[in-house]
């Protein structure tokens, strides 16, 4: 028993003394941002700041999980200055203001005269996040140096690559980036593979001369790279182009776009204008336009996607009192269920019978989603 003993000893000193050593987390400094940039210029060291919102699920979860991790702590506080700083309160507004944050977290890395070197929004994993900080670090891979690059030269499609990536993980409009990025390529180099890798991945805006010149180039992007992915990346940019337009209220646009994508003659293009006939009614608060439309949507493209047929379903029992309109709600649930007999499904399911007045169905759909769930 004696040496039973020592071992238990000798493994709860280990086990304890280890779950000290696990403890450390990053110390992040409450001063202001120049009293935070101030002592930065004495320690030669750039500032990091989590840039949150108090309601942020991801800023919780990076709070709890990765700021306290051991090897995170150690290289952040060894190497920067850290502030964590909520951004819609106090100083934190004029500097959301000043840096444009508008999602959280935002991962903004400074240098000592507060000039922004790097910068990645969304949670990251404990190896990712060190990996974002050493690339903060190097001056050869922050968005700094590839702004500076980027504006001061033509560069090659593969940088152009890598630079708008890092715009867009930066959650930042490399849009104005695009344009000046066509605006250098050559008439003969504007159909390559690199170049369409582009145009796939990040040209958005309809109105832009970029996405007019691919327009005009149509047959030759066709003939390379095949009529599914051009067109659909053509019904997705005027896509894009009609939402916004009916976000702004801006019917007149709405109805250009509208014309404009008709004539392309893309096989999806009244699906999509009519998907976008039922966000506008949805936005607009006109339930009963909104049904029609969506009876016409649901019969004649998403007879079969369980995801679709449940969300009209729940619209329908949110907002539309008419029975005869309610009954395609209920046929809608029921397939959804059908296909797929989740727990939102069942429930959607339930909710409607509930509204049409069977009572007893809806009880027994509403026991089996609790039991799913």
């Amino acid at each position: 028993m004696k040496h039973s003993f020592k071992a238990l000893l000798v493994l709860t000193i280990f086990f304890t003394s280890n779950s000290i050593a696990q403890n450390r987390s990053i110390q992040f400094n409450h001063a202001s941002l120049d009293e935070i940039l101030s002592q930065a210029a004495k320690e030669n060291k750039m500032v990091f700041i989590d840039c949150y919102a108090s309601w942020c699920g991801p800023c919780k979860w990076m709070a709890k999980n990765i700021f306290t991790n051991d090897t995170v702590a150690d290289f952040y506080n060894k190497n920067f200055i850290t502030a964590k700083i909520d951004m819609e309160k106090g100083e934190g507004v004029d500097i959301a203001n000043k840096y444009g944050i508008q999602a959280f977290p935002t991962l903004l890395y400074l240098n000592a005269s507060g000039e922004q070197m790097h910068r990645v929004c969304g949670a990251a994993e404990s190896q990712e996040f060190i990996s974002i900080g050493e690339n903060a670090l190097n001056p050869a891979t922050q968005l700094a140096f590839y702004t500076k690059k980027f504006n001061a030269e033509k560069v090659s499609p593969r940088f152009a690559r890598e630079y708008f990536d890092m715009m867009k993980n930066a959650c930042q409009s490399n849009e104005p980036a695009i344009n000046k990025y066509f605006a250098d390529v050559k008439p003969n180099e504007f159909t390559s593979s690199e170049n369409w890798e582009i145009i796939y991945q990040y040209l958005s805006n309809y109105s832009s001369k970029a996405f007019q010149d691919f327009e005009k180039e149509r047959a030759t992007f066709v003939s390379l790279y095949g009529s599914d992915s051009v067109d659909m990346k053509i019904n997705q940019i005027y896509e894009n182009g009609l939402y916004a337009s009916i976000r702004k209220q801006d019917k007149k646009n709405s109805e250009s776009i509208k014309a404009k994508l008709r004539a392309t003659g893309i096989k999806d293009a009244e699906k999509t204008i009519l998907e976008s006939d039922i966000y506008q009614a949805e936005e607009e608060g006109e339930w009963t336009s909104y049904a029609s439309l969506a009876m016409e949507f649901v019969g004649a493209y998403v007879a079969e996607d369980a995801v679709e047929l449940n969300k009209y379903a729940w619209a329908f029992y949110e907002h539309i009192d008419d029975i005869e309109m309610l009954k395609h709600a209920e046929s809608w649930a029921k397939t959804a269920v059908e296909l797929d007999g989740n727990y939102a499904n069942t429930d959607t399911y339930a909710a409607v019978l509930y509204k049409l007045g069977k009572k007893k169905e809806a009880e027994e759909m509403a026991l089996k989603a609790i039991n799913i769930a």
